[in-house]
């Protein structure tokens, strides 16, 4: 259709359409009727033109779908037309890749390709016109290499036709939009996660965080460090969280503070720096111990700076390293330092010492006998005990030094020195008499006492340790000994260092078995015959040199070696006299010394009838040797021990009677069965009258008791004579034999059987 036509039946319907306008109020009829021509020809124009256009559409489409594809070819994103019933399509270049079509291949079956394609857009092929048209699909698909694109299509109708309709289809691809947004998506899920881990590990672990980045004395508080500090605000002030400090730690936040405004930018030191204090939320509550952590010179994005810290509560820690502590430093029966502590603190006194010119005494003091109590009254009465005697020392040490437990019974006291030379004396002498206030209750019936050695620092040695080995040193040179106090001198030190290389060899001489048993003949005065024997110690060397007990016992009691030679003397002595008993010899009582060591241990009656039932020996034919001085020493213990002994069926006999104490009603407590006389007065009784007086009291006390004696050391028929004419039962002495071998003793006891 030309263009100048139609603008020309346009001009003529706008000139009707006027003149109906003017002429309607002057001819209305004419009008009218001009109006219905108007309208029926508008119709009629109105239905040619849609047939004229439908005519022109018919005939001229090849020429634009040809033009459309040109247009679809130079695409750079897919593009496909195709027609809804799947029998034509035609793709770009990008759709191509897609689909995996090379430029040298024929898309082949329309319908089958088209049918896979819409299958992975996940859209069915028979309705994907209704589907897609004039809406955004989007579709995930894999492309011919496996990768999956993610696309946005836009479909659009082109042609519309009875059999089949033709549609344009574009995709806009989203692929790397998509991934960012998964990425972002993940990144955002990972951040949220790690900020809640974060969170939760602030919390769990205990660590709050103080901030502060401007001049003004505020600090920010975490919600961590607001719990810690008793807060329901994310701010206090410097002063306000100094408050909240515990008053001998506030110097350091103050030092801290000032450090931190002062310090210059340097990046040498920005190494993490640590503060330990107490923080008590409020008031009434308990102090809190936190480690506060912060680095110099961390500056802001301006370059100012920051000020702040993590807390992390500690207080478990602290706890730990107080039980730590307690247990490197603190005694717990006595709750007093331990020798770790008294090292420690000694060593600094020391060094002290010698840059000032004071100079301290080191004490060192053992409980005598306090066995005693542990066996008598039980661990619980003696750790009372121990404990009330620290308490005791702690006394002298009020105005300066200290008190140590060093292990059992043993104890030091460090006091210094107002140059008094008799201090240390003085001293142990008033702990002496404060011992005995202790002795109540149960323990009232129990005597004990202390002995003490004392050394000077830094006089007596090259540091506070050896000075204080030197005072246990002169301790131990006492040992056994009651009430022993000495002062450590050099001389001393280099005397007993002669004497620790017979302590190696006497420790070897018993291992080696080189410690045998001597016999002394005890002779009944009314017989004549051997009644018993002595069983004597002696150390014979392999060379055959002969030790002397006077030498190598006091070692032994000093170095703990006399209970392994008491063991040794009571069980040969047992075996040796049961033998002599099977050989059918008249039986004897043999008899062995027992020192303090044996005599005051719990279980001695079980060990003695321990030894006896291995041996074979019957009790009445064992006699106990006790001294005076070990006997007497406490007299209520030494009573029970006893009745148990001899409730055994053991005799028990008082050795050098008379020596030890001047009062002769002791022995009526005790239940012996034989008085020993001391050869002091026996080797008197021919030419002293006193030793003569002496003696006859004895036996006649000792009768009146129902108890026997015999007198050692008798050595002439003169003092037998007095000896009998007194009513002493036996002797002993070089008159009747010397200590013999076991096999020198048997041939004596031989011939006595044959006669």
């Amino acid at each position: 259709m030309k263009k100048n036509m139609i603008l020309l039946i346009e001009f003529l319907f706008a000139l009707l359409s006027i003149w109906v306008l003017t002429a309607t109020h002057q001819r209305p009829e004419s009008a009218l009727i001009t109006l219905r021509i108007y309208v029926l020809v508008m119709i009629g124009v109105t239905g040619t033109l849609v047939l004229m256009f439908r005519h022109y559409l018919t005939h001229h489409s090849t020429i634009d779908i040809t033009r459309i594809c040109e247009t679809v070819r130079n695409l750079d994103v897919p593009a496909f037309i195709w027609t809804n019933d799947l029998n034509t399509i035609y793709t770009n270049e990008a759709m191509d890749d897609i689909l995996g079509i090379t430029e040298s291949e024929d898309p082949g079956d329309s319908a089958k390709l088209l049918s896979t394609l819409f299958h992975s857009m996940g859209i069915s092929p028979t309705s994907a016109a209704q589907e897609l048209n004039g809406i955004i699909y989007r579709s995930t698909l894999l492309d011919f290499d496996r990768n999956k694109r993610y696309i946005s299509w836009n479909t659009s109708l082109l042609k519309e036709n009875h059999n089949a309709s033709l549609y344009f289809t574009i995709g806009f691809e989203t692929t790397e939009l998509v991934m960012a947004k998964h990425s972002l998506t993940a990144y955002a899920k990972n951040l949220a996660a790690s900020q809640s881990r974060y969170a939760l590990s602030m919390r769990l672990a205990g660590i709050g965080i103080l901030l502060c980045e401007s001049v003004h004395d505020v600090f920010y508080v975490s919600d961590e460090a607001k719990e810690f500090l008793g807060i329901d605000h994310n701010e206090i002030t410097f002063q306000e969280f100094r408050q909240r400090l515990h008053p001998e730690d506030r110097f350091l936040f103050d030092e801290y503070l000032e450090k931190m405004r002062s310090v210059k930018k340097d990046t040498t030191r920005n190494k993490p720096q640590t503060l330990e204090f107490r923080i008590r939320p409020a008031v009434g509550k308990p102090y809190v111990w936190y480690s506060y952590h912060y680095q110099e010179n961390l500056t802001n994005a301006t370059g100012g700076p920051i000020i702040g810290g993590a807390l992390i509560d500690i207080t478990g820690e602290k706890n730990k390293d107080a039980t730590i502590e307690r247990l490197a430093f603190m005694d717990d029966i006595t709750e007093i330092a331990n020798r770790n502590k008294l090292i420690q603190d000694g060593e600094q006194t020391y060094q002290l010492c010698k840059k000032t010119g004071s100079t301290y005494w080191i004490i060192v003091l053992d409980i005598d006998r306090f066995h005693i109590i542990n066996d008598s009254l039980g661990y619980e009465k003696g750790d009372k005990y121990l404990r009330d005697f620290a308490h005791l020392l702690c006394k002298h040490t009020a105005s300066g030094g200290m008190v140590a437990r060093l292990s059992a019974d043993n104890f030091a006291m460090l006091v210094q020195d107002y140059g008094d030379e008799e201090l240390p004396m003085r001293i142990v002498e008033q702990i002496r008499i404060d011992m005995a206030e202790l002795s109540t209750g149960d323990s009232s019936t129990t005597a004990l006492s202390c002995s003490a050695a004392f050394a000077r620092i830094p006089n007596d040695g090259n540091s506070f340790k050896e000075a204080m080995e030197h005072a246990e040193f002169t301790l131990a040179i006492g040992r056994g000994q009651l009430s022993y106090l000495m002062g450590y001198n050099a001389a001393m030190h280099r005397e007993e260092a002669s004497r620790s290389e017979l302590e190696k060899e006497l420790a070897h001489a018993i291992a080696s078995k080189q410690l045998q048993l001597y016999y002394q003949p005890k002779v009944d005065l009314r017989t004549g015959r051997t009644m018993g024997a002595e069983a004597l110690i002696r150390w014979v060397k392999p060379d055959g040199t002969m030790v002397s007990p006077n030498i190598f016992i006091p070692i032994a009691e000093r170095t703990g070696l006399i209970s392994e030679i008491s063991h040794f003397v009571l069980h040969e002595a047992c075996a040796q006299n049961a033998l002599w008993q099977k050989i059918q010899f008249n039986p004897i009582v043999i008899s062995i010394n027992f020192t303090s060591e044996d005599f005051f241990q719990k279980d001695v009656c079980e060990m003695i009838q321990d030894v006896l039932i291995r041996t074979g020996l019957k009790p009445k034919w064992l006699e106990l040797e006790l001294t005076e001085r070990l006997a007497l020493g406490d007299v209520n213990y030494t009573i029970q021990q006893m009745n148990m002994l001899r409730e055994l069926g053991v005799l028990l006999a008082m050795d050098d009677f008379g020596t030890g104490y001047s009062s002769l009603s002791y022995i009526q407590l005790l239940p012996l069965t034989l008085l020993k006389l001391d050869r002091s007065f026996i080797s008197k009784i021919e030419t002293d009258m006193v030793a003569r007086e002496i003696v006859s009291a004895i036996i006649k006390i000792a009768k009146s008791m129902g108890i026997e004696t015999i007198a050692e050391g008798v050595e002439s028929e003169g003092q037998v004579a007095i000896l009998k004419a007194f009513g002493c039962d036996y002797v002993q002495g070089y008159l009747y034999g010397k200590p013999m071998t076991a096999l020198q003793f048997q041939k004596r006891l031989e011939e006595e059987s044959n006669h």
